[in-house]
């Protein structure tokens, strides 16, 4: 009788082949994520013009993670989601600029006074003791203006902002326009907070104006674009930029009391009127007043003026009103 013969096979788990990984799943993802970036990138090109794309691309290369407080790929500040080319962040309390910090590039600041400064320490005004003293006080004929204008636009030409600055001579005075370009942008898209570069030229500017004892008047304006957030409209926009700018100069070395007026302007003067959308009506304008345009601003508030409008009309108004008969008979009996 044969014996049987009893075999135990044990089998060890986790030994056997691999049924497979999540590898592949990240991979995956990864592509899909490549894939909805390309097509991102095709609908923008789709849905935008040339200058549209040139717009939307500086933007990008502007913003920081770091520094910039505003989303440039956040359109629902847009009425219209496919616009590139309007401001397009919605603000709200910490979207507000901090005028107490002022991110200012120290290899720029010094290689602009170092430019700006004179050897007599009269910041701004070049090597020519006869180009200081006629540039001095109160400038009252077009030909100091035009002076003061030329020497703005060298001083423009050697930092490198004159595509960003356009100076004219206007009956009320000096006027100075900052305005972007392709290549700089003076302000965050929705926000006061002023770039580095353009606070750089305002100071740089700053000393030009601390031996004239022209006014300057400083307005802010913005385009039309509009925001849901109906707590903040262009309004507000416009007058805190035109105080950062006011800021800059004054941190540059202009006196305090050199500015007569801070003006917010909001999108009712666009420069291209035909598009109020366009980036060309964000701008800031610095006007240096002429003595009688000075004035002329003065009696508008100067309620102690003899020959104040206002208080003519008042006047004339109480003179020419209504009087009953029997308070005149009233009056001429007791006399």
């Amino acid at each position: 009788m044969s014996e049987n013969i009893i075999i135990i096979k044990r089998k060890r788990r986790g030994r056997g082949k691999s049924k497979g990984g999540g590898a592949w799943k990240v991979a995956f993802a990864d592509f899909m994520l490549a894939l909805m970036a390309f097509f991102m990138v095709l609908w923008i090109l789709a849905v935008s013009d040339v200058d549209q794309r040139k717009e939307f691309s500086e933007s990008i290369r502007n913003y920081s993670l770091f520094e910039s407080e505003s989303n440039p790929f956040d359109f629902s500040g847009n009425p219209l989601p496919t616009s590139i080319g309007a401001d397009l962040s919605i603000l709200d309390s910490k979207h507000q600029p901090d005028l107490t910090k002022h991110s200012i590039s120290k290899k720029t600041a010094r290689s602009l006074n170092q430019r700006t400064a004179d050897d007599e320490g009269d910041s701004g005004y070049g090597d020519k003791p006869m180009m200081n003293s006629l540039l001095k006080g109160q400038l009252t004929s077009p030909e100091q203006l035009a002076l003061l204008a030329s020497k703005l636009e060298a001083l423009t030409d050697s930092i490198g902002a004159a595509e960003n600055i356009d100076i004219e001579v206007v009956p009320q005075g000096l006027r100075i326009l900052l305005h972007d370009n392709a290549k700089h942008k003076m302000f965050r898209r929705g926000s006061a907070q002023m770039t580095p570069f353009f606070q750089d030229v305002l100071r740089s500017l700053a000393p030009v104006f601390i031996p004239i004892e022209n006014k300057l008047m400083i307005s802010g304006h913005t385009d039309r674009s509009k925001f849901h957030n109906a707590a903040f409209t262009n309004w507000e926009l416009s007058s805190q930029r035109a105080l950062q700018a006011r800021q800059m100069l004054q941190i540059g070395g202009m006196p305090r009391e050199r500015v007569a007026q801070v003006v917010a302007m909001s999108d009712t003067m666009p420069i291209d009127a035909a598009n109020p959308k366009s980036s060309v009506n964000r701008l800031i304008e610095l006007l240096l007043l002429t003595e009688d345009a000075e004035e002329a601003i003065k009696s508008l508030f100067n309620r102690d003026k003899p020959d104040n409008a206002i208080d003519n009309a008042v006047d004339s108004a109480e003179y020419n009103r209504p009087v009953l008969r029997s308070k005149v008979l009233f009056d001429n009996v007791g006399k």
